[in-house]
Order: structure tokens, then C-alpha cells, then sequence
């Protein structure tokens, strides 16, 4: 769950994460290139030519994430925050293609016999294995302390790398024991956890973006928090979806039937305020205020129809949900 963090703060994270990543991984790929060059290992030149797609991927978690800084507009009045799944989702392809590279590489060194590496390309192996695998715990500790699904994607991105450079690192420690064939063995066997790995993330984008609700959990604070509003005698539908790193959501309310509006408007205020308060990442919340108990022309009318639109009022009045007006409060 993503804290309660400043647009602002929150992009500076995010862009210096990025450049972070991008650093590092411009090192390794010279790094890689330079031993693979040396050694004639096209198995690390191969993992080099990885990291410069890693890159690649950084930059669209970077422009996914100022795409959804920026402030609705008139084409889009909820905001861009959708752009920050849809860089995951991009991430997700390239993790799929990096996956299935790997495995068109382990099948050509498998038909060829493998390939013997020096111990140059062994040791710039296990600097990459321990320089990626701390940034991936960096970005999966901050993609979940901003609840960005991009930059979470970014991280698992750079795990990849680190099987991918496992898989190398045994190929050049099976080619100077006479092993050969481990190389591309270990390369299949990646490039399965790889794809998988890709395709995971590309339906996680895909579910974001078709407006998944939140956890159980954030669902249970939404209706908590609402339920202790002094003057909210039930809490009814409560409806969610996941934006981007935000959440959206639509409570339904019975307040004392004889209220003014104004005074019902006064509840639905405080239960926006309530729920917002208890879930950071709720960006708004449209309340509606029904009365307590149902009106009895509504019951009379739902009950002469024999159905109710949406179910029984949860007050037990026996309201039908489809005859209301929608307010924001």
C-alpha cells in the first residue's frame, strides 16, 4: 500500500531511482562488453547487450511516471495516472522478449556444444549478479513504498538480469571444468523463469488497467472508516478501482431520514474525509446519502415490481439502487 507521499517528492524519488538504474547498468554493459570482448564469450556479450535494454525499460518507467505526474486536464479530467501501468505494461514486453532472446541463445549454443569462458568474463559476471541484485531490492523497496506498479516492474526487470547472469556465471564455470553444456542448459532454464516473469507483469498491467478493485484489506478500511462517521446508520455498496498508484471509490451511506440536505450533505463531507484519511491513496470519493429507513412510495414501488435493481437496500428498507441520483459530496 503506497504512503502518503507528495506528487512532487514522489517523481523525485521515481527520476532518481531511474537514474540510478540507468548508471549502473550503462557500467555493466561496458563492463560486459569489454570482458566479453576479451574473453570471446558471445554469452557475455549477450549480457551486455541485456543490460542495454534494461535501459531502455528505466526510461519508460521514468516517462510512464511523469505522464501520470501531470494535473488532469479537460481530455482527462481523472488525471494520467493510468500512464504508470501502462509503462509496466511495456516493461512486461520487454521482460517477454529479453526472456525469449535468452532462449533462442541457449538453443544456438546448445546445437554448437557450448561454449568455454575465461575467468575474466567469471568475475565480471559476479559483479553484475551482486551490483543487480542489490538494485533490484532498491527499486522493490521503493516501487512498494510509492505503490508504483512501474517502478516494481523496473525491479523485476533487473531480477532478470540477475538469472540471466547466473546462467552465464555457470557457463563459465562449467566451461573451465569441462562442462560446456551447462551454459545453455542453465540458459533454457532461465529463459522459462524469465518469460514467466514477463507475462506475470504484463497481466498485472493489464488488470490495473481494466480497473481492478483494491485489496480486501484497503476495501475493509474504506467501509470502517465510513461506518464511524457519527450520523451514518449503515454503510451500503462501497465500490473501488485502482488508477495508476491512486484508488477511486463510491460509497453509499443511510443517514436519519429526517435530516435536511444539508445536514446529510454535512455526513457524506465527513465520510469522504474519513475514508480518505484511512486509505492515503484514495484520490476522491463520491458519496451518495441515502435516507434510514427506505422511502415507503420506493418500497411499494419495489415490491409491486417483484425485483430489485442491485439488490436490497442494505438498511433493510429495500431501496432499489438503480432509481437513485448519484451527488459527489
Amino acid at each position: 500500500m503506497a504512503s502518503s507521499i507528495s506528487g512532487d517528492r514522489r517523481q523525485q524519488l521515481i527520476n532518481r531511482a531511474g537514474l540510478l538504474t540507468i548508471a549502473v547498468n550503462v557500467s555493466l554493459t561496458v563492463a560486459r562488453g569489454i570482458a566479453g570482448f576479451l574473453a570471446g564469450s558471445t554469452a557475455v556479450l549477450a549480457d551486455a547487450a541485456n543490460s542495454g535494454t534494461d535501459i531502455l525499460a528505466t526510461l519508460v518507467v521514468i516517462g510512464g511516471s511523469r505522464i501520470a505526474a501531470l494535473p488532469p486536464d479537460l481530455n482527462h479530467p481523472y488525471g494520467h495516472e493510468k500512464a504508470e501501468p501502462v509503462a509496466a505494461k511495456f516493461v512486461g514486453i520487454i521482460v517477454t522478449l529479453a526472456g525469449l532472446a535468452t532462449a533462442a541463445g541457449a538453443v544456438q549454443a546448445l546445437q554448437a556444444g557450448g561454449e568455454p569462458v575465461g575467468l575474466l568474463a567469471a568475475l565480471v559476471t559476479v559483479v553484475s549478479i551482486g551490483a543487480k541484485e542489490a538494485l533490484a531490492r532498491y527499486l522493490t523497496g521503493l516501487g512498494r513504498r510509492l505503490g508504483s506498479q512501474a517502478v516494481l516492474a523496473d525491479a523485476a526487470n533487473q531480477r532478470t538480469d540477475v538469472m540471466a547472469s547466473a546462467a552465464a556465471l555457470a557457463g563459465a564455470l562449467g566451461g573451465r571444468f569441462g562442462l560446456p553444456l551447462l551454459d545453455p542448459l542453465m540458459g533454457l532454464l532461465v529463459s522459462g523463469l524469465i518469460l514467466r516473469m514477463g507475462l506475470g507483469l504484463y497481466w498485472q498491467a493489464v488488470r490495473d488497467l481494466m480497473d481492478r478493485a483494491p485489496d480486501r484489506e484497503t476495501m475493509v478500511a474504506m467501509r470502517q472508516a465510513a461506518l464511524q462517521v457519527p450520523g451514518v446508520q449503515v454503510v451500503g455498496e462501497l465500490k473501488a478501482r485502482v488508477f495508476g498508484p491512486g484508488i477511486y471509490a463510491e460509497c453509499k451511506v443511510s443517514v436519519d431520514g429526517n435530516l435536511t440536505v444539508a445536514q446529510g450533505h454535512r455526513i457524506g463531507k465527513r465520510v469522504k474525509g474519513a475514508i480518505m484519511r484511512a486509505v492515503p491513496e484514495c484520490r476522491n470519493v463520491l458519496v451518495h446519502v441515502n435516507p434510514y429507513p427506505g422511502l415507503p412510495e420506493e418500497e411499494a414501488t419495489a415490491n409491486e415490481s417483484g425485483e430489485m435493481r442491485g439488490g436490497p437496500h442494505p438498511s433493510g428498507g429495500g431501496e432499489a439502487w438503480g432509481g437513485e441520483t448519484d451527488r459527489p459530496c
